[in-house]
């Protein structure tokens, strides 16, 4: 491969890397930044999103019948602390069988008891 092949590779592999994570699209009129946010993005610096412009957040807070994100607690007064209007969603999976997952874990937002 010559020098001028790698170099568009290189070139190409940082705008991918670079570029594209931190792209936006422009806004029109009524729309807003969200973000959806689990335990699979790891701690997030909830002061840095609230300087990105985000206008809200979706947290995970649980999965199917017994699976509750590890991260909600913290991802959820983190978003309070930053001032980033929030709201927790329970991710169903049809996969799971019919009434699996009907039920929000205890101590959930909207959960039972």
């Amino acid at each position: 491969m010559s020098a001028c092949g790698v170099l568009i590779i290189l070139a190409v592999a940082a705008g991918w890397f670079f570029w594209l994570p931190a792209f936006r699209p422009a806004l029109l009129a009524g729309e807003a930044y969200g973000i959806d946010v689990s335990a699979y993005q790891g701690r997030i610096d909830w002061q840095r999103v609230a300087g990105q412009h985000v206008s809200f957040a979706y947290i995970k807070a649980s999965e199917g019948g017994d699976f509750v994100d590890r991260r909600f607690a913290a991802n959820w007064s983190g978003a309070s602390r930053a001032g980033v209007p929030h709201g927790a969603y329970h991710f169903l999976a049809l996969q799971a069988g019919p009434g699996a997952g009907q039920e929000l874990p205890a101590g959930r937002p909207g959960a039972a008891g």
